[in-house]
């Protein structure tokens, strides 16, 4: 038998395999990154996926992650693995726990005496410790005890992946890492920032009965994750009564607050060049905007440029968690964004346990500019449409006050007798060009909400974003209940719809409720918080110097009214200073702290002279 090699079967076959081709990679990762590309910005509880483009070796098409199953997920021979790492930062490492692209230069010693977190003692500047000094003094009051690095335990975190458990350590190249998850997306928690995520990305082949990695790992870091974004912290101020007179009971009385939201369909760096990506980016906006009307806590909230795909997967659901019930109207138009058509619209909110919902009226401006159209010559009818088809809306909502009861008695066997209130929400149009739109707009809103007073007489509260300045034609006729015949805004009627002016007037008592401090005179003695939210409104109409604020416009755009013979203002808001929210002439809203380009007014309401009831 020389020279003659003997095999057995499986030998036989283990060479026959050897011998055959290779076929090849059926799946190839071509690049991986995080959004924004290097040097991207990640934030504390802000969900983070990296873009990962594949290519089929059967196609020369490419593809996203989406469309590849995740490791372990589904009946697909070919997945991709993910594997998420947080940097072991030594104690040496100073970097501002707020910013963390910046080097600290300070640090606070009350952090250390109280053994919190070493990292969270580091700030890049002394301003930037008093603006977060509140969260230092949460930290103080912990008493909690950490390890020498400054970190939690390595058993103790939690990780964007709920049902990830390990937490396996690894050093490469003198880095050490920890494994935090194994998904596509990770939510980074509070134990990431200040720290450096990595995630690892290969395809891999399971037709072996186990997952074998294809090709090469693609390795992806991002910049020293934030913590989390807060929210602006502001006081609720009370007024002070009149001369003489007792102060306002507040008992019975309720608070409403109205905030333009700004849709992410326009939150665009078009829009906003000054402001980064990672700021306009709506999963970093929504949180911050949640906390801060959930900071708040009013009991009726009027929120405009609700986009209705973000109502429906976000705010109806968060709000309701907070025990809101929710109505909604959206624009009578919408685009394409996102895989899906939407549009904003306006929503509002009231605690069920203090209210409940007796009728809701929704409307279309779109409507009565097509019943005005009727009268207009029929040459002119396109032309007038389409100035006046503008897709803005308002929702009114009636709604019943659960507690307190009236306080005269209800006939024997009645049901108790509850207070009735009636709140207006809207979005008047934007083009500074069409004030004749926004006035015929606003003049169609009140006529509306005449007739429901004439059918119910109860108090009333118009709220939202009115794209008007005080005193313009639009907030005359809110204001002063008529547009005086020689207003300039009065010349621009190209239809001729607010011809006569005699008819741009209503019988409704609304008085702006933030107008109310400074038309009261200023008195010896006021607390220095009211003294300064009068400096914070102009002298001329007593409204906020600003509600909206860009790198080209600061004014006032929005408002509450209310009715002035039924309720009276007990308090407001405070106001912030144009320096708190925009602290360079080359920038404005939003930024990192205030989530739109709006400010939220909120103000308490009492009752006042009767009451009627349900």
């Amino acid at each position: 038998h020389a020279g003659r090699v003997v095999t057995t079967p499986a030998l036989d076959a283990s060479l026959q395999c050897a011998s055959l081709p290779q076929p090849p990679m059926a799946l190839q990762i071509q690049s991986a990154s995080f959004p924004g590309g290097p040097g991207s910005t990640i934030v504390q509880n802000v969900t983070v996926e990296p873009y990962v483009v594949v290519r089929r070796a059967d196609s020369a098409a490419t593809c996203s992650a989406e469309d590849v199953p995740e490791e372990g997920t589904g009946d697909s021979r070919y997945s991709l693995r993910f594997r998420w790492y947080r940097s072991v930062v030594n104690r040496g490492g100073s970097v501002c726990w707020i910013h963390g692209d910046r080097e600290a230069t300070l640090q606070c010693v009350l952090c250390l005496r109280a053994k919190a977190e070493v990292r969270k003692s580091f700030h890049c500047s002394t301003d930037c410790l008093r603006r977060h000094w509140n969260l230092h003094k949460e930290l103080h009051g912990q008493n909690n005890r950490f390890p020498h690095n400054g970190f939690a335990s390595e058993n103790g975190f939690q990780s964007g992946d709920k049902s990830f458990k390990t937490g396996h350590t690894f050093s490469n190249n003198g880095e050490t890492w920890i494994e935090v998850g194994r998904t596509r997306c990770y939510t980074p928690q509070a134990e990431d920032v200040g720290c450096i995520l990595k995630v690892d990305v290969v395809s891999c082949d399971s037709s072996s009965g186990f997952a074998h990695e294809l090709g090469r790992t693609f390795s992806v870091r991002s910049e020293r994750v934030r913590p989390a974004p807060l929210p602006p912290k502001r006081a609720l101020i009370t007024l002070p009564p009149p001369k003489g007179q007792p102060s306002l009971d507040t008992q019975g009385g309720f608070t409403l607050l109205t905030y333009n939201l700004l849709a992410d369909l326009y939150a665009t760096t078009d829009q906003f060049p000054y402001c980064p990506p990672w700021v306009l980016g709506w999963q970093y906006r929504k949180q911050n905007l949640l906390k801060e009307l959930l900071q708040y806590s009013a009991d009726i909230l009027c929120l405009q440029e609700v986009q209705s795909t973000h109502f429906t997967s976000f705010w109806a659901p968060e709000l309701d968690k907070a025990g809101y019930t929710a109505i909604f109207k959206k624009k009578t138009a919408e685009v394409y964004t996102n895989n899906a058509y939407a549009m904003d619209g306006c929503a509002t909110f009231f605690k069920r346990a203090k209210f409940s919902l007796v009728k809701k009226y929704e409307v279309e401006f779109n409507k009565a500019a097509l019943s005005l159209s009727d009268s207009i010559a029929p040459e002119q009818k396109k032309t007038a449409l389409n100035r006046l088809l503008k897709d803005n809306v308002a929702l009114i909502a009636v709604l019943e006050a659960l507690d307190p009861q009236l306080p005269d008695a209800p006939p024997a066997g009645a049901a108790p007798r509850r207070q009735l209130i009636c709140i207006a929400n809207t979005h008047i149009h934007a083009n500074p060009e069409l004030n004749d739109v926004k006035l015929w707009q606003v003049h169609t809103l009140v006529k509306g909400l005449e007739k429901i007073a004439a059918s119910a007489d109860i108090p009333m509260l118009v709220a939202g974003d009115f794209n008007s300045t005080p005193g313009s034609a639009a907030h005359s006729l809110l204001v002063k209940h008529k547009v005086d015949a020689s207003h300039a805004e009065l010349s621009q009627d190209p239809l001729g719809i607010l011809r006569p002016a005699s008819k741009l007037q209503h019988a409704l008592p609304l008085a702006s409720a933030y107008a109310a401090l400074g038309a009261s005179p200023q008195q010896r003695g006021d607390p220095p918080e009211v003294t300064r939210q009068r400096r914070r409104c102009d002298a001329k109409h007593n409204e906020p110097k600003f509600t909206n604020v860009t790198r080209d416009f600061k004014g006032t755009l929005d408002y509450i009214l209310y009715t002035s013979d039924s309720l009276a203002p007990a308090a407001l808001l405070e106001l912030p200073d144009e320096g708190e929210v925009k602290p360079r002439a080359s920038t404005g809203l939003p930024n990192d702290t205030w989530s739109s380009d709006h400010i939220a007014l909120m103000a308490q309401f009492v009752f006042r002279g009767p009451r009627t009831a349900a």
